[in-house]
């Protein structure tokens, strides 16, 4: 029998799980029971999941154990102000420094195949072996999607533009609300309300936000306007984003002349430095879709750069190479919006990051959960290490049915993915780890 060891990635030891407790092979059929014990099932799942994964690879892991559905509030601190001024007197003044907040809530994703092992046998291929890698592909794009829409409502938030022309009045309707729904108060995102307004700029008039419907893509205004469609909606702490052209102050405003240079991602990498962003494996991390991709081949500089290029010993595949200080990562999963101002340009996010944009919090006791049942011995269960701080777990459960059959397999994982703010360091904008760059394509 075999034992998993589970590296934990914040060094707290080794994580055990032992899969000789499972005696699940003596009750499935015997082609089964020949790949659990040579690893061909758990190889399958992985090579199949991992490739999805993108974007919880840059994540740091915060492994957490609580209650189904409880919420954890992690802390981080800012840095005291450079004293440069001698000290008079005989004592120093005692400073202070600000703190933010950012939470997480536990939850379950999985999903389960059944397999009829007479069909599987039947066949030419192993049918089993098909699901289970339809299974992990399964896997693999449903945490690599929740994981990229905690990313992109963050760092994609906080500016938007009026869809629809009205009267003088306090509501606005918008192309999203996505980063006006809360506002830092004493380094906690609270809703806004009229006792926490979030200050925004309308066309470059200051105004506040005190409500937001996201059914309806509402906000609610502190002071009355007459709208224009079109017009930008800036929150006064919107993170930053980079786009061709000038006065490109929103998707908007972007048109098919709009293209993505390698001067916007010089800019997006200049941004990150300059906020003290750490990078992931000394590279900032870009992830780009095939059209931004075919969009840059036909950039001079970027073809230039792409010349001493660097292979990454990190994407593999996935990469096109290491230079400009960035990892080239192909993404298909990078998500698009209809811009313009007829709606019909269809714009691209790439998106730049640093080290620390994306946390990943699972429960880190999911091995661990039939110890001490008396049921140890009937499912088989593994620990499939999916990306650094992330195992999901691959479970099979031998036959329910009268005639032992039927064969079930399942992934599950807990936990949830988090986006630290950084509102305390740097500018006033929040989520300084990474930067959007819209084009056209």
């Amino acid at each position: 029998m075999t034992t998993l060891v589970v590296a934990d990635p914040i060094s707290r030891g080794p994580a055990w799980f032992k899969l000789d407790r499972h005696d699940v092979r003596s009750t499935v059929p015997a082609a089964v029971r020949a790949m659990m014990q040579n690893g061909i099932l758990d190889r399958v799942f992985q090579e199949a999941l991992v490739p999805e994964f993108i974007f919880p690879a840059i994540a740091d892991s915060e492994p957490w154990t609580s209650g189904m559905g409880d919420t954890k509030t992690f802390t981080r601190k800012g840095l005291l102000t450079p004293s440069t001024v001698a000290v008079t007197g005989s004592d120093v003044s005692a400073a202070t420094y600000g703190i933010e907040q950012w939470s997480v809530t536990m939850d379950q994703y999985g999903q389960a195949v059944d397999t009829n092992m007479l069909i599987s046998s039947m066949s030419l291929a192993s049918k089993y072996l098909a699901d289970v890698q339809t299974l992990g592909i399964n896997a693999g794009q449903s945490l690599n999607r929740i994981s990229r829409d905690k990313l992109y409502k963050a760092y994609a938030g906080g500016r938007t533009w009026c869809t629809t022309a009205g009267s003088s009045d306090t509501s606005i309707i918008v192309q999203s609300t996505d980063g006006f729904e809360s506002v830092m108060v004493n380094g906690v995102l609270t809703p806004v309300s009229g006792a926490n307004p979030l200050t925004v700029s309308i066309a470059g008039v200051a105004n506040t936000v005190t409500g937001v419907n996201t059914s309806t893509k509402a906000l609610t205004l502190g002071t009355t306007r007459v709208d224009v469609a079109g017009e930008y909606v800036v929150s006064a702490n919107a993170p930053f984003t980079l786009r061709p052209g000038t006065a490109r102050n929103s998707g908007y405003d972007l048109t098919t002349s709009d293209l993505v240079t390698f001067k916007l991602f010089r800019s997006a990498v200049a941004r990150l430095r300059k906020m003290n962003v750490p990078t992931i494996g000394g590279y900032y991390v870009a992830h780009i879709d095939p059209d931004t991709e075919a969009q840059l081949f036909d950039d001079a500089d970027f073809k230039q750069a792409l010349q001493g290029r660097v292979d990454s010993p990190i994407y593999r595949d996935l990469s096109i190479g290491r230079f400009g200080g960035i990892d080239w990562v192909r993404n298909n999963e990078v998500p698009t919006y209809s811009g313009g101002s007829g709606g019909a340009v269809t714009v691209h996010r790439p998106i730049v990051v640093g080290g620390g944009a994306l946390v990943a919090a699972p429960f880190e006791a999911i091995g661990t959960l039939l110890t001490g049942t008396g049921v140890e011995d009937v499912p088989d269960i593994a620990m499939v290490n999916a990306a650094p701080g992330v195992d999901v777990a691959r479970i099979v459960r031998p036959p329910q049915d009268r005639l032992q059959q039927v064969l079930s397999t399942s992934w599950s994982w807990v936990g949830d993915y988090g986006v630290p703010s950084d509102l305390q360091t740097g500018d006033a904008a929040l989520y300084k780890r990474g930067v959007i760059v819209e084009h056209y394509a």
